[in-house]
């Protein structure tokens, strides 16, 4: 379960009965951790109703800007306003979640054309194949560094599909899409075990939804990314 962390002076603590045990978690950095008896978070919580064999992780989605101060582009998020910089956000963070996904710099426009830079003239990138990956690496170290699990937020998504693509023929379109799950999942092998590959694939009849991915490569597009996805 993951939520936007976007109004973190409100999380409120929960009162649960809760039984105390080890477990493992492959995702963080940490190998084991326990379970308090006070169960009065939101982690204690996910922590009570895991099993050694299934974790259950509550999770947040994250930006730079209020976890170390300095903006990395968060302006540009679709999702609102962006918090200021508070250390609460970082201590909330770590006491209430089990897990997290970036909110933003992890989607594919965002790594190698809208944010990457600086560019002369503070224009984005149309080169493919240029990716900055310096926010998603602090995020994600800082997540692994607090015994936190990370999922991988979004390989394939129409939304935030770099603009260069749309002059791409379907096999040269098919081709950065395999390109840019090689690349992604690479860099973070080792740190990301658990990816979200296609995201809002279907419309809300049930058929798939009309994008730029069905567009180019057909209706077996969501089948070759998870494919390519399993191969990286």
């Amino acid at each position: 379960f993951f939520s936007k962390l976007s109004n973190y002076k409100n999380v409120r603590k929960i009162n649960t009965p809760t039984k105390s045990f080890q477990t493992s978690d492959k995702m963080a950095s940490a190998a084991e951790t326990e379970c308090d008896e006070r169960g009065v978070t939101l982690r204690d919580a996910a922590c009570s109703i895991s099993k050694p064999s299934r974790r259950f992780h509550v999770g947040a989605a994250i930006l730079p800007l209020p976890l170390f101060g300095d903006d990395g582009g968060d302006g540009v998020a679709a999702s609102g306003p962006v918090p200021p910089f508070s250390p609460r956000y970082g201590s909330t963070l770590r006491s209430e979640f089990s897990a997290v996904v970036i909110e933003h710099h992890l989607k594919w426009s965002p790594l190698c054309h809208s944010l990457p830079g600086p560019l002369p003239g503070g224009a984005p990138s149309a080169r493919e194949g240029r990716y900055d990956f310096y926010h998603v690496d602090r995020l994600v170290d800082w997540a692994l560094e607090n015994g936190m699990a990370v999922k991988g937020h979004v390989l394939a998504w129409h939304v935030t599909s770099p603009p260069f693509l749309a002059d791409r023929s379907p096999e040269g379109f098919a081709e950065s899409v395999r390109r840019h799950i090689f690349t992604t999942m690479g860099h973070f092998r080792g740190r990301i075990g658990m990816w979200d590959v296609v995201n809002e694939s279907l419309a809300p009849d049930g058929t798939l939804a009309k994008n730029i991915f069905l567009e180019k490569m057909g209706p077996g597009y969501i089948a070759r990314c998870f494919e390519w996805a399993h191969e990286a």
